[in-house]
């Protein structure tokens, strides 16, 4: 005996479409905030390349004078003891500085040189592009 129903399976897939945008969009309206850190700085320009946030250490120089490593305050005369276990743990580690460009450079050079000191890989100086103004939060 042959039934006369026929059976026909179908996925409707507009409500994944919908919760997919949804999610892009609450992405691309936070990413630009996730990037930004706490302490306000004026960054010099420079036409230069962006580095890889991999194995990236932010080392933070205020125009305050304070040395931030990441989001923690650091006494410059501990910069390279905290450094060191770092860099030795990660040898593809690079060091990223920000430092507020009204402070001299000779007092961001003493601080480039605490950071070879502790054996970092590489040092990347942190700048923004032409006509940004050059702050970063």
């Amino acid at each position: 005996m042959k039934s006369n129903y026929s059976y026909e399976s179908k996925v409707d897939v507009v409500p994944v479409i919908n919760v997919s945008l949804v999610i892009v969009l609450t992405l691309m309206i936070i990413s630009p905030f996730l990037s930004q850190t706490e302490h306000d700085l004026t960054l010099p320009e420079a036409r230069a390349s962006e580095v890889d946030d991999q194995d990236q250490t932010e080392v933070t120089f205020t125009i305050d004078r304070e040395i931030y490593l990441g989001e923690d305050l650091v006494a410059f005369e501990d910069l390279r003891e905290t450094l060191e276990p770092v860099f030795a743990a990660n040898p593809d580690a690079i060091a990223v500085l920000k430092a507020d460009k009204s402070i001299a450079y000779g007092e961001v050079e003493l601080l480039i040189a605490e950071i070879e000191a502790a054996q970092a890989p590489r040092i990347a100086i942190a700048t923004s592009k032409p006509g940004q103004g050059g702050d970063a939060q």
